[in-house]
């Protein structure tokens, strides 16, 4: 599925000169301090998804002599242009400069930035969601026309339901004195396909609410949205109607009433989209609310407002390009609330790329968190102002970054801090749960659990362990938090390097699941002659086993515990027996005394017995 691969700026909000952000066609978790420029980043995705729609497709965003230029005020002789490019099948290039939106083909065809579908939220979107007066009805119109609408495509014209907008608030086409007939038309079409939008909305916004965002013990709400004619009042008798030119009601004052009156001119309307909300109520009645906004408290609203908006998304099957970007969205929820959103998001993230911006550390340690799984699809990034107001990057992937960023700023007592945590959550990675901790379930010290990786690689296998031998002799220099004070700087920033170096390749080991507690192997082995018997060897494990590959050896499998039963000639059962070793060596041990007709590979002989595979089969 095409994605985005990269995103150039020059010139453009924060950033002075060139800047690039490679995303590899992954989702982007990216933290950013307020004016670091993160949500620049986010504008330059939303101004080159809008530019396309515009009548000067974009140039008055790069001319410094326009009113609504977004130049970088630092350096507005640069030439300032963004340009993004895509992975896939058909690799394309998007471009935006003065010259306005452009496009590259770089072979094949592509789809077009209307085909795309990109989705953009941030906190001014909420905001706006609910922002009005107590006495103030919800006419949620100017949200949907600049930040839902322009993304919505209308089929059968190609256009964008945004752009029929801007088209007939531009300019009435006359027929002499009179309204041409075919603006009258495009009122009507854009109406129609603003009420499709609507009922599509009405689908599914109860639905993403109740099922993702709803609080546990919450009743249910039935979200709808209005749109209509006044010439066809709503059920209720209230005044939403749709956008229409005619003569517009004035509202007079007579004999101490307030009256509507026709005025004697005509002119294009604010159409209004309502919002209903009915809460279900236990006995099976619904409560309607009349006033969302003075009801509910804002995570509720905002939760809402989500469900109305991704109410649009299809997240029944992948799209080519298909997108959202969030900038601090969340700002006003508590972790509880936003945890709701992040489930949300990650379920759909094989949907749609995520580009989430946050100024928030807390809320982007708990997202990078709740994606550890699945790291491999996602790009974490930390945006920082430096001191000539130029916005660097650095990667927030995990301790190591952070350890090289503070390298490369020579502080290096902190990047020793952050070495020596890379040095423990690799530990607690390669070894067992139970090999952590003391007898009494303490947590062991780095010290100890150096020597238990150490240990354990060799028990298990592991012909070279050099590596755990300079981890170990970097604890003694860099990792122990009380060897800094007296040692020489320049020695200590070489020191810390080569430490960062080590754990580099420590990280390239692979340890993967093999078989849980629990599970089953044996094999086969017949003595020689002259008295040929055959026992078959059930073992059990006591531990889940793992493999171990070190970059360059072959795999191996981890040491644990085992149950073992011998049959002889399948009848003559001996009892259970235990044993603290790897499959290997129990093989290896007992192929010896066998009349070694079987493969001696304990890989190719030793079978798991639900399967029926040879152990191999799980390399």
């Amino acid at each position: 599925m095409p994605a985005i691969n990269r995103i150039h700026i020059c010139g453009f909000k924060a950033f002075p000169n060139d800047f690039e952000l490679q995303l590899e066609g992954k989702n982007l978790l990216m933290y950013g301090e307020n004016g670091s420029g993160k949500s620049s980043i986010y504008y330059a995705l939303h101004c080159m998804f809008q530019a396309p729609l515009k009548p000067d497709a974009g140039k008055k965003y790069f001319d410094p002599a326009s009113e609504q230029h977004l130049k970088n005020l630092n350096n507005l002789d640069v030439d300032s242009k963004i340009w993004i490019d895509f992975d896939g099948r058909h690799p394309f290039i998007y471009n935006i400069d003065k010259e306005g939106y452009q496009f590259t083909l770089l072979g094949g065809k592509h789809p077009l930035p209307a085909q795309i579908n990109g989705c953009f939220v941030n906190h001014q979107f909420l905001f706006h969601f609910f922002n009005f007066r107590n006495s103030q009805r919800i006419n949620l119109f100017p949200v949907f026309i600049k930040d839902i609408l322009p993304f919505c495509k209308d089929d059968n014209t190609g256009l964008h339901i945004g752009e029929m907008y801007d088209e007939i608030t531009a300019s009435i086409i006359k027929k002499g004195r009179h309204i041409h007939p075919d603006y009258i038309s495009n009122i009507e079409y854009f109406n129609k396909a603003v009420k499709k939008v609507v009922e599509d909305i009405n689908i599914y916004a109860s639905d993403r609410y109740n099922e993702s965002f709803k609080d546990e013990d919450d009743n249910e709400l039935v979200i709808r949205l209005r749109y209509d004619s006044n010439f066809d009042k709503p059920e209720d008798d209230t005044n939403e109607y749709w956008l229409k030119y005619d003569n517009i009601i004035e509202l007079v004052k007579e004999n101490g009433e307030i009256k509507e009156r026709k005025s004697s001119y005509k002119k294009l309307n604010e159409p209004f989209i309502g919002l209903e909300i009915s809460e279900k109520m236990p006995d099976g009645n619904l409560r309607k609310i009349v006033k969302p906004h003075t009801y509910f408290n804002e995570a509720k609203l905002t939760a809402i407002a989500l469900s109305v908006r991704f109410a649009l998304l299809n997240i029944e099957k992948p799209a080519d390009g298909r997108f959202l970007a969030l900038d601090d969205m969340l700002i006003s929820l508590d972790m509880s609330n936003r945890a709701k959103v992040v489930d949300f998001l990650l379920k759909i993230s094989d949907k749609y790329k995520i580009y989430l911006f946050t100024h928030d550390k807390m809320f982007f340690e708990y997202f990078k968190h709740k994606t550890k799984k699945n790291q491999d699809a996602w790009v974490y990034k930390e945006i920082y102002m430096d001191y000539d107001k130029t916005p660097y990057i650095r990667n927030s992937e995990d301790y190591l970054g952070q350890a090289e960023h503070y390298i490369k700023q020579h502080e290096y007592e902190i990047a020793g801090n952050f070495l020596r945590k890379e040095a423990e959550a690799f530990c607690k990675d390669f070894l067992p749960k139970k090999k952590q901790l003391t007898g009494d379930f303490v947590h062991l010290d780095l010290n100890r659990l150096i020597m238990n990786c150490k240990d354990y690689a060799a028990e298990s296998g592991v012909i070279d362990i050099s590596i755990f031998n300079e981890l170990d002799e970097h604890r003694k220099f860099i990792l122990n938090p009380s060897s800094h004070d007296s040692y020489d700087v320049a020695k200590y920033g070489h020191e810390v390097k080569r430490c960062l170096q080590t754990l580099r390749k420590l990280r390239e080991i692979i340890i993967k699941p093999f078989l849980k507690f629990g599970s089953q192997v044996e094999f086969t082995l017949k003595t020689p002659e002259p008295r040929i018997s055959e026992y078959k060897f059930i073992l059990t494990l006591c531990d889940d086993f793992r493999i171990i590959i070190m970059p360059g050896e072959s795999p191996v499998i981890s040491k644990g515990m085992i149950n073992y039963q011998v049959y002889e000639d399948d009848n003559n059962k001996k009892g259970v027996q235990s044993d603290n070793t790897t499959i290997k060596h129990f093989f290896e041990y007992n192929y010896e005394k066998s009349d070694k007709t079987k493969d001696a590979s304990y890989l190719n002989s030793v079978i798991e017995s639900e399967s029926g595979n040879p152990i191999s089969a799980f390399f």
